[in-house]
């Protein structure tokens, strides 16, 4: 019975890790759409003109500016947990964030694991598609 029980439980386990991970790489694919990457990178962007962040899983992060512009930053590596807790935090001189930040990933309990930065690369928004007919 409790041999059972545990087989039951790590099936569990690893419904929801599988299910987990899906999400948010369906979360990527879902708001990467909305863009043309466009292969032009950029070491820094201004602190000042960050308008808010969207974090799609645990590699990658979209900047939108004040601007209009859109920068999407993919990680050096995968960074445990920034794709479920969503939120970040960082600390930066000259008022600028760049590729060789550190990021900390932000949890109920204070700041998980950190993650560097890697370059900004910009993004072209694409127009919004109407399905009307």
């Amino acid at each position: 019975m409790l041999k059972t029980l545990i087989s039951s439980v790590s099936l569990v386990i690893l419904m929801a890790t599988s299910t987990f991970a899906d999400t948010g790489a369906e979360r990527f694919a879902k708001e990467i759409a909305k863009y043309k990457q466009t292969d032009s990178f950029e070491n820094c962007i201004r602190l000042r003109n960050i308008k808010r962040t969207k974090i799609l899983d645990d590699n990658h992060i979209i900047f939108e500016m004040r601007n209009k512009k859109f920068f999407l930053n993919t990680l050096e590596r995968k960074c445990p947990r920034l794709g479920f807790e969503r939120a970040i935090a960082y600390n930066v001189r000259g008022g600028r964030l760049c590729n060789v930040d550190i990021v900390s990933v932000l949890d109920p309990v204070g700041t998980g694991a950190t993650c560097f930065l890697g370059k900004f690369e910009t993004l072209e928004k694409l127009p919004v598609q109407s399905n009307l007919r």
